[in-house]
């Protein structure tokens, strides 16, 4: 007798839960409104999901949790599950709109999904489920699947070309120090402006801001001759003899600040090694 009291009372626990989750899904329904990439930059970006929640009842509901799992080509980067200390209320017969900004850092993306480093962009999707109440008790949940994409955002490349000795005498050198950026992302890099340091030799030799049209198209090298004005009395002799040898060592460093699709980037660089030094005739 106790056992047939058992299965009956869970019988009626799976009828009354069907019928909230039926009831649940007749009035409220979740769509995806947009998605938007927001603050990008070289350690990652922000994707957002805007999401409608349409309640067509005469009576408003709560979003009271959420759970979902964030999969980055078919690997799962986070999974998150939240019970709301304020519940969100579902406007009756309206419609709410709420946003989920899911945090990527490049970093860690890489160490999560091998390889994904040398794509030009990802493939994801967002999955899981939102819990609503009536303001009394829960009333169950509705599923929801997203997918989306995103850039792999790539630093450009730097390349020393050359460092050609114009002019040198026993006070100083005119020289003019050639190099190369590379854009290695599939979008246009708009530069508005490069700002840089030099070091030879160890020394600081100058510094300097290059403004105007330099936009740098993907796969293009953009190539750039600074000049400089060394004197030997403020950096060094150290420079005047490195200025003699057939390389020297040099350190070029600074920010390029560009416009992408998706808004403003200022983007570091900083590199060391040897450059072939060339004189004029």
């Amino acid at each position: 007798m106790r056992k047939k009291l058992c299965f009956f009372l869970i019988f009626l626990w799976a009828f009354a839960s069907s019928g909230l989750c039926v009831s649940l899904r007749e009035d409220l329904s979740v769509s995806l409104e947009e998605k938007k990439i927001k603050d990008l930059n070289v350690s990652g970006l922000f994707l957002v999901f805007y999401v409608n929640i349409s309640n067509s009842s005469s009576l408003p509901y709560y979003l009271s949790g959420y759970n979902y799992r964030f999969v980055v080509n078919q690997k799962e980067y986070f999974r998150i599950s939240n019970s709301l200390k304020e519940y969100i209320r579902i406007e009756a017969r309206g419609k709410t709109l709420l946003s989920f900004p899911l945090k990527i850092t490049y970093e860690h993306l890489f160490r999560v999904v091998e390889g994904i480093e040398n794509e030009d962009k990802a493939q994801c999707y967002l999955t899981g489920a939102m819990t609503f109440s009536d303001g009394k008790q829960e009333k169950g949940g509705l599923p929801f699947a997203f997918s989306g994409e995103f850039p792999i955002f790539k630093k450009p490349e730097v390349e020393f070309l050359n460092l050609q000795v114009k002019e040198m005498t026993i006070g100083g050198a005119d020289i003019s120090f050639k190099m190369s950026f590379k854009n290695v992302n599939v979008f246009k890099l708009l530069v508005d402006r490069i700002s840089y340091g030099f070091h030879l030799a160890g020394k600081f030799v100058g510094e300097g801001i290059i403004s105007g049209d330099k936009n740098i198209e993907s796969g293009e090298i953009r190539v750039f001759s600074i000049p400089f004005l060394v004197s030997f009395f403020e950096v060094g002799k150290e420079v005047s003899l490195e200025l003699r040898q057939t390389s020297a060592h040099c350190r070029f460093f600074g920010d390029i600040e560009v416009k992408t699709a998706w808004g403003y980037i200022k983007i570091p660089f900083d590199k060391s090694g040897n450059v072939t030094v060339s004189r004029s005739p």
